[in-house]
């Protein structure tokens, strides 16, 4: 208690000085300061909602019944805390990110649509460039009370520093262009003299989403996080431009010198945790628990604002964990909780606090394949204090949960007004209700080598890792023979993780250690454990000594994460020694991660390695027999060589399918070719693939037709033009065709498509080919729609929906539909408002005066007095009570059920909404009538404008280095090439109407809300 007494008796007064810099001190153009002084936030802004006073604070949280609370430090002495860790000597490392937003010393030049900054200059390193206001406090308790007596600034004026850990007898910052170490050989904190610059090019466009969470790996590397606005470009003394968009985990090897990305994408990666197995995970801006990851795998990202993966051919993505529980999305600060003190009852399991939403919860793991899914349990906090903000979670070594509380009502980062309240911020720490851990001082750096080794069994993980570090940086050879011996026992995980270390702390020149050394990794490949197995065969991977020849030992290996790191590690090795490792990905796997990870090692050999590639599936015809390989290698192989292109690689796809005669297999072979192409004729093939083609469609009764027009075969286009004709062929052969003849650019195709939209054809063939029209820039089509309008079009809604969303794409069409809309032939409420803001973005005086003739004030965004009315009449009608909400399901189905999922039903333009705050009225008022103050991440529209002349509007579905795909309101999708696309911009808009309410009568808002508002 009397720490706390202590840090609070300096005093909560604000700094004297407004802290908050404005437009021009930040701004360095006129263009800039006008978007930092118009630009309206997004998101959850700063208002004016009282701070509660730290001890107060704490009496207003609400705790499950079996821990309880401490406040271990706050303001003054803590002002925006981002990252905690600790020392060698259990001390608590804070680093303060009191700089945040803007770096000193730097102006903005430019913004781009997602509000990401470009500096006039690149800083440079503390303490040679501007002085900022972050800082890195230390805090340690001297008497072993439980709670921190003394603290120290130890390091100062630094500049968007983000992240501090200690090790090595240095001291590790992260201050974004940098990795800094400063040398500490006294172990007093105290940095002996300047930084050396380790790393370079880290991100600053986004001081939200910068490199951050430092932690020490247990193969010997320096992990990170980067987040998902941000771009690296980073180099080291050994490694130079290793270049990214968006987030990723990366590693450092400090004696090395060398950098690599360990695994790319997630949500907003700004915290990772490594479990007790050394399992890699990092939480989520999402709505589920967070990612698991494995090294070299690629996981899903914010197409179009995160940017592609950096393989253009990785073909595929792992997904966050699956979850089982609250839907409420930020659970951004993650751990997994194994710190012994607080019980079974959450040893394993993650907490994850939810800064948006002021809670945290308790998640349980289980398997799923070769990966987790998780599960909710009873949350362990929450408080209506609304400034509560945990952005950093972790474990102490007295195994409490500690908390680092940004402590602001402020949480949106999507506004260039800075009014962060920067004289707050708190650490909390969650204990057993039964009593505060009393916890000696100590100091590991100074142990003997016995306490060390007792250390590895210490019921705390932190003092496991703590030990394992200390023994590789101490260079404790002679520990050696009993770390062997530990091997059998239960922290026979440990004993090889300080093994290794230890070797490569003495650079091998211990004989003694590195054979022990190597027998360990031996003995574990044969261990009974999985997880020393699979630690044996990750050092495989990061060439840490063991024979490669070892792996042939785990050619029947059954266990999912082992078979997920042999995968891995194969994209690591030679081809001639990865590829055998491929059989690992032919087994059955729920979360499909194994044939993800088969795919990226055979990826990663395509073409560096190709000859051994050919020679490994010409010898092992049994593997071309596999579901592996048939059901989820082939076609990406084959597609990956045809993208590439080249005259190489064509042959390489004709090598394919000169492999076999199986004709379902070439089938795969030819869909993936074909696929590289889609959207394009193909490019002039080598004689032996036009060959090989020609043969297969031959044998395909009568050819492939869709790629025989990819491939220029002479009497394609006829046959083509034939089938799309012909009434009695089936839709699907129709659409198909259709779509390949507008990707071709074929006009021949025009007059027929003409004929279909003309005639009494079923909706959902017109709809087909409304897709593939919409490519034509011909005014043939517009008006085979709108002069059939009333009998052929307006009777199916989402046929009628389809054809004003391909009108409104192009200027033209949409001049020539407003005039039969301004003649009363169309019925302006036949739009809607996705539709009309369609129009809108031609920015055309006869279109523009159109839409305000017929839906004036429909695109209006923001707070109008009609808005507040019917907000207000809402609240009235729900005052008096709820009604059916069977009934209002109704309602649901027919305004919002396209869109969201609400009770596991509905559609993924929008975002679930079971775990939002649904008994909130102002949440669906907020969200019904503003609902572009807030768009979630993932649900942000694109506007693209096509070379074609074609604006296309949506979410962007997918993203790769060849083009992107769109997804409309009416769930259609649309493939783009890179090369095709004129300008691409994020809209401010969100997808979603305003107009929700309108015709609804007070029975139906009492049905629709008890619907929506249901438990």
């Amino acid at each position: 208690m009397k720490s706390r007494l202590l840090l609070l008796a300096i005093g909560t007064s604000a700094l004297a000085a407004d802290p908050n810099p404005k437009a021009d001190d930040i701004a360095g153009n006129e263009a800039v300061k006008k978007i930092m002084e118009t630009r309206p936030g997004r998101g959850v802004m700063r208002d004016d909602t009282p701070p509660t006073a730290p001890q107060d604070a704490v009496k207003l949280f609400k705790t499950r019944s079996d821990v309880a609370i401490d406040l271990m430090a706050s303001e003054p002495v803590v002002d925006q805390p981002l990252y905690v860790s600790w020392d060698s000597k259990g001390r608590m490392w804070v680093t303060q990110y009191r700089q945040y937003q803007f770096p000193a010393g730097l102006k903005i030049v430019s913004y781009d649509q997602h509000l990401r900054a470009k500096f006039d200059k690149v800083p440079l390193p503390p303490p040679r460039g501007e002085k900022g206001a972050d800082k890195i406090t230390v805090f340690e308790d001297t008497d072993g009370d439980g709670f921190f007596d003394k603290h120290e600034d130890v390091i100062t004026g630094l500049n968007i520093a983000s992240a501090a850990l200690h090790g090595m007898g240095r001291i590790w910052v992260l201050n974004p262009p940098y990795l800094l170490s400063y040398p500490d050989a006294d172990f007093d904190a105290k940095p002996d003299g300047d930084p050396e610059v380790e790393l370079s090019g880290f991100g600053l466009e986004d001081t939200h989403s910068v490199a951050t969470s430092l932690q020490w790996g247990m193969d010997g590397w320096l992990y990170g996080a980067n987040g998902s606005t941000t771009t690296g470009n980073v180099s080291s003394a050994n490694t130079k431009n290793v270049k990214w968009e968006g987030q990723c985990i990366w590693r450092y090897h400090p004696k090395k010198k060398t950098f690599e990305i360990y695994a790319e994408g997630g949500g907003n990666t700004f915290s990772l945790d490594f479990d007790s197995k050394g399992r890699l995970f990092s939480g989520t801006n999402g709505a589920t628990r967070g990612m698991h990851y494995e090294q070299g795998s690629y996981g899903i990202k914010g197409w179009g604002k995160h940017g592609p993966l950096t393989n253009p051919y990785a073909f595929g993505w792992f997904e966050h964990m699956r979850h089982e529980g609250d839907n409420k999305r930020f659970p951004q600060a993650f751990t997994i909780y194994e710190g012994g003190l607080l019980g079974s009852a959450y040893e394993g399991k993650i907490i994850a606090p939810n800064a948006l939403h002021n809670l945290v919860y308790v998640s349980e793991r289980l398997p799923d394949g070769s990966t987790f899914r998780t599960k909710d349990e009873e949350q362990l906090i929450t408080t209506k204090d609304r400034w509560f903000r945990p952005v950093w979670a972790g474990v102490g070594p007295d195994g409490g949960f500690y908390m680092a509380d940004w402590y602001d009502t402020r949480l949106s980062h999507v506004s260039p007004v800075d009014d962060w309240h920067k004289t707050s911020g708190r650490i909390y720490r969650v204990r057993p209700a039964s009593g505060a851990p009393r916890l000696k001082p100590f100091d590991l750096s100074k142990a003997s080598g016995e306490e060390l080794l007792g250390y590895l069994s210490h019921q705390n993980e932190w003092f496991r890792k703590q030990a394992v570090l200390e023994i590789a940086w101490g260079k404790q050879a002679e520990l050696a023979p009993k770390l062997s011996d530990m091997l059998d026992g239960p922290h026979g995980l440990e004993a090889l993780w300080a093994l290794d270390m230890l070797d490569h702390s003495l650079e091998g020149q211990n004989k003694s250690v590195q054979d022990l050394r190597y027998a360990a990794q031996e003995k574990a490949i044969h261990s009974k454990d999985p997880y020393l197995r699979r630690w044996a065969v990750k050092m495989v991977g990061d060439a840490d000594g063991l024979s490669f020849c070892s792996l042939d030992n785990l050619h029947g290996e059954t266990h999912p994460e082992v078979r997920a790191q042999l995968l891995a590690t194969a994209k690591r090795l030679p081809a001639v020694l990865a590829l055998p490792r491929l059989q690992s990905g032919d087994a059955e796997d729920e979360s499909g991660h194994l044939p993800l990870l088969a795919w990226w090692a055979l990826e990663s050999k395509a073409e560096k390695e190709r000859e051994a590639v050919f020679h490994y599936l010409k010898t092992h015809l049994d593997f071309l027999k596999t579901k592996l390989f048939r059901d989820h290698l082939a076609e990406k192989l084959a597609k990956r060589y045809a993208l590439a292109g080249g005259e190489e690689n064509l042959n390489s796809c004709a090598d394919l399918l000169a492999l076999t005669n199986d004709e379902t297999l070439r089938g795969k072979f030819i869909a993936g070719i074909a696929a590289a192409f889609e959207g394009a004729e193909m490019p002039k093939l080598p004689d032996s693939l036009t060959k090989a083609l020609n043969d297969y469609m031959a044998k395909q009764s009568g050819g492939d037709l869709t790629l025989a027009l990819r491939s220029g075969n002479a009497d394609a286009l006829a046959k083509a033009l034939k089938l799309l004709s012909d009434a009695k062929a089936t839709n699907t052969a129709r659409i198909a065709i259709a779509k390949t003849l507008a990707e071709l650019g074929k006009q021949e195709a025009v007059m027929p498509m003409v004929a279909i939209l003309k005639s009494s054809a079923a909706p959902s063939l017109k709809r087909g080919m409304l897709q593939a029209a919409a490519k034509f820039d011909d005014k043939r089509l517009p008006e085979a729609l709108l002069l059939g309008w009333e009998g052929q079009i307006a009777g199916d809604k989402a046929l009628r929906e389809d054809a004003l969303r391909v009108m409104a794409g192009r200027k033209e069409w949409a001049q020539i539909l407003m005039n039969f809309v301004n003649e009363w032939k169309v019925p302006a409420k036949h739009f809607t408002i996705d539709i009309v803001r369609q129009l809108s973005l031609h920015k055309d005086a006869d279109i523009d005066a159109s839409i305000e003739k017929h839906w004036k004030g429909l695109l209006a965004t923001g707070p109008t007095p009609e808005k507040k009315r019917e907000a207000e009449r809402i609240k009235a009608v729900i005052k008096t009570g709820l009604g059916d909400a069977e009934k209002g399901k109704i309602q649901f189905m027919g305004r919002c059920f396209a869109c969201h999922k609400l009770f596991g039903e509905g559609g993924a333009i929008g975002p679930e909404l079971t775990g939002y705050d649904r008994a909130n009225v102002d949440f669906w008022l907020d969200n019904i009538f503003n609902p572009s103050l807030e768009i979630r991440e993932g649900f942000g529209a694109y506007i693209v404008k096509t070379k074609g002349g074609q604006i296309l509007t949506g979410l962007m579905d997918a993203q790769d280095a060849n083009g992107i795909v769109i997804k409309d309101m009416a769930n259609n999708k649309t493939a783009v090439k890179q090369a095709d696309i004129e300008k691409m911009e994020a809209s401010p808009i969100s997808l979603m109407p305003e107009g929700l309410t309108t015709g609804m009568s007070d029975a139906d808002l009492k049905n629709f809300f008890a619907y929506l508002m249901k438990k």
